[in-house]
């Protein structure tokens, strides 16, 4: 499988992630320091915690919607709505005009169009790639996501303070490129479908029942999904404390400890340069070894490398949870990364094939709140960290993180059914299309 072959959906949204991806972190994550600035440390708090009540809000309605009168409207309404927000943030840190309230709120807005572009964007993937694609695809994205990161962390980290106002001058050029793309190339594929009445199963009553609330009432009686949200809230959790505990933990214990211990001259590093330099081998080690561990981990069963992949994953952050040792941190890290390379686009991919083709929308904007789960437990981490002793965190961390692979070992053989339906759905759907093809 090369690049050029997936579908130009597929091709125009990969680059468009990446385009609004450097330019949304150049800014977007140095603007809780922004806040604390202007408005204090409360405004700073109360505008991350109304930014995920209103993402997943909308987020809910939009993949409800999504699923009705297509991926495209959508996107195009959410994109619309995300480039006058941040039209309106130029203007409120402007020569002419300086208004961080109106900042506050516009930030709300920006958070609210996010959660509504998101369920209809993954959606728009899921139709148009085949189900023995998608790991491929979701490899690619993860490169390029974390290439965008580490081009923008260090881009916005010089031009953030002094050029404010011209960043997001940049942020609503890159929502104008978007919507233009969006509204003019990107094909819409997916077409409602209207089931006969005495259909059965979740997929008919997905179709008969039309509240926002008996629509996700079914989707969360589906088992196998719940089962696999709630496991990959744990799991990703345990990455999450990274910027949470482990940053606090390293910022307090570490203070001036020696790179080499066993070496006289060795040069020291504090709790915060220490954490700079593990997030950085995170970021450098997806973009360089990406492509290398896709390539041999060909060779294995998806079964296996999600599972090696797992507990080198949980083995390597829960020891950042405990260790002050900069060097075996380092080491962790790397650990950690490679975990996270090999089982990310298999996860992803299986995700692909639980959802129906008919409410892909409405089980991506459930699944969309495992992230935002997992924020609130980072954020529990440093609370409950403030009085246990970090060997405790670091179990805490990995019991969460095996909790999870065991319920992911427990739904294994649902997943690979569900994918070899979605394979076979696929393969009847091609065969028909090229039939019709030939008759005509």
């Amino acid at each position: 499988m090369r690049f050029r072959d997936f579908h130009r959906n597929v091709k125009l949204r990969i680059g468009l992630s990446f385009l609004s991806g450097t330019a949304n972190n150049m800014v977007l994550p140095f603007m809780s320091i922004y806040f604390s600035g202007k408005l204090g440390d409360t405004s700073a708090g109360l505008v991350v915690i109304l930014g995920i009540l209103a993402g997943v809000i909308a987020g809910i309605v939009g993949g409800y919607y999504a699923d009705r009168i297509g991926r495209k409207k959508l996107m195009l309404t959410a994109e619309v709505g995300w480039m006058f927000c941040f039209m309106g943030m130029a203007l409120c840190n402007s020569p002419w005009l300086s208004s961080p309230w109106m900042t506050f709120v516009l930030m709300i807005g920006v958070s609210m169009f996010w959660g509504v572009h998101g369920p209809a964007n993954d959606a728009m993937l899921l139709d148009v790639t085949a189900p023995d694609i998608r790991k491929y695809m979701y490899a690619i994205m993860y490169w390029m996501n974390n290439l965008s990161f580490a081009i923008a962390g260090i881009a916005g980290a010089f031009l953030f303070k002094s050029y404010l106002f011209e960043l997001f001058i940049g942020l609503s050029v890159s929502g104008l490129i978007s919507l233009v793309i969006t509204y003019f190339f990107i094909h819409e594929v997916y077409e409602p479908k209207h089931l006969p009445d005495d259909t059965d199963g979740v997929e008919g009553n997905l179709h008969r029942k039309t509240s926002i609330w008996s629509n996700y009432k079914l989707v969360l009686h589906d088992k196998t999904f719940m089962i696999f949200t709630i496991a990959s809230l744990l799991l990703v959790s345990v990455e999450f404390h990274l910027g949470n505990y482990v940053g606090v933990r390293l910022e307090k214990e570490m203070v001036s400890a020696p790179f080499i211990p066993w070496m006289e001259s060795s040069w020291t590093v504090d709790g915060l340069k220490m954490l700079g330099f593990i997030r950085t081998e995170n970021t450098v080690l997806v973009v360089v070894l990406s492509v290398l561990m896709g390539v041999f981990m060909r060779r294995f069963s998806d079964s296996k490398v999600l599972f090696v992949g797992y507990t080198c994953y949980i083995l390597g952050y829960s020891y950042l949870a405990y260790s002050n040792q900069p060097w075996l941190l380092l080491l962790s890290m790397f650990i950690a990364t490679v975990g996270e390379l090999m089982y990310v686009p298999i996860k992803q991919a299986y995700l692909g094939n639980i959802a129906p083709d008919h409410a892909r929308s409405s089980y991506m904007a459930l699944f969309g709140m495992v992230y935002k789960g997992a924020t609130l437990l980072g954020g529990l981490g440093v609370i409950l960290g403030g009085w246990m002793p970090s060997w405790l965190m670091a179990t805490l961390i990995a019991i969460s993180g095996v909790i999870g692979m065991i319920m992911f070992y427990a739904i294994l053989g649902q997943l690979e059914e569900r994918k070899e339906k979605a394979e076979k759905s696929h393969r009847e759907a091609t065969v028909a299309a090229s039939s019709a093809s030939v008759t005509a």
